[in-house]
């Protein structure tokens, strides 16, 4: 930013894209994530969040957009329907791009909270479940076979249970953190502040290459591109589009739980829960 800048002031409710470009983004923004987000996500959030700025839109109303379009996108995929499908996947893409603007909106207002944050991961878990029912209740209109109901349910409990891993990791921390008389200070990082180590690549081969494979394809931005992808089948072949939704809701149906019910188990046997906490928080000496 040269001095000209710097004089300027910013109007805070009319900024422009310059402005926003320089403030609202994360550290790295192009780098860590995945393809969608760094590429076309969040780049291209900066023009909802210049519009969400100018018509005072919040950043938790900006979440409540996005957790509508998913919601939307789950009824219409429940309609059994082709054009209901198209549209679905559509809102999925608008629901996934709020998902970036919302943040943007927080950061440019100073409005960032654990409050917003517990918002959007509430959001997330939502959209796992309106969109794995509404795949297999989309299936069982569609053919008039209601045991694609359950496929659906197993897909939406499967990567429920994935997506909130985490969570209970966290609240099992916190927990312990509540429960303990002495004071801790989390290791890893400037200031004690955490700083997880990168996220390593996929292993050379074997059952752990297909196990992260397998655990790639039920994240929600690869979900995304498989449903895009079945969209494109759809416009060319309907026929062949039914067959293609039906093995990627048998294939989601078995995948997904029998991944959380792993990893899971894997987490327990190995204590992982306890290992960690251990090399996050080290005690803090009188």
């Amino acid at each position: 930013m040269n001095a000209s800048e710097r004089s300027t002031p910013i109007d805070r409710e009319r900024p422009t894209l310059a402005e926003l470009r320089r403030r609202v983004h994360k550290e790295r923004y192009r780098e860590i994530g995945n393809f969608l987000a760094r590429r076309i996500a969040r780049p291209s959030a900066v023009y909802g969040t210049w519009l969400a700025v100018r018509l005072g839109i919040s950043a938790h109303q900006v979440t409540l957009g996005s957790l509508s379009l998913s919601i939307a996108s789950g009824i219409l995929l429940a309609t059994g329907s082709r054009s209901g499908f198209v549209l679905a996947v559509a809102l999925e893409h608008a629901a996934f791009w709020l998902d970036h603007v919302d943040g943007q909106v927080a950061r440019w207002r100073g409005t960032e909270s654990l409050d917003g944050v517990y918002y959007d991961y509430m959001m997330h878990h939502l959209d796992a479940l309106a969109v794995g029912f509404g795949l297999g209740f989309g299936l069982a209109v569609r053919t008039g076979h209601l045991y694609w109901t359950a496929a659906g349910f197993l897909i939406a409990i499967g990567r429920l249970f994935l997506s909130v891993h985490n969570d209970c990791r966290y609240k099992a921390f916190f927990q312990r953190m509540k429960r303990e008389t002495r004071s801790f200070r989390i290791d890893g990082g400037a200031g004690g502040a955490f700083a997880p180590a990168p996220a390593p690549g996929p292993p050379a081969r074997g059952l752990a290459l297909v196990r992260w494979i397998l655990l790639k394809a039920c994240e929600p931005h690869v979900v995304l591109s498989i449903l895009s992808a079945l969209v494109l089948i759809s416009l060319i072949n309907q026929g062949i589009w039914t067959i293609s939704l039906k093995i990627y809701v048998t294939g989601m149906a078995v995948t997904a739980p029998v991944l959380a019910a792993g990893r899971a188990y894997r987490t327990i046997r190995r204590g992982a829960v306890e290992s960690e906490f251990d090399r996050w928080f080290k005690p803090l000496r009188s």
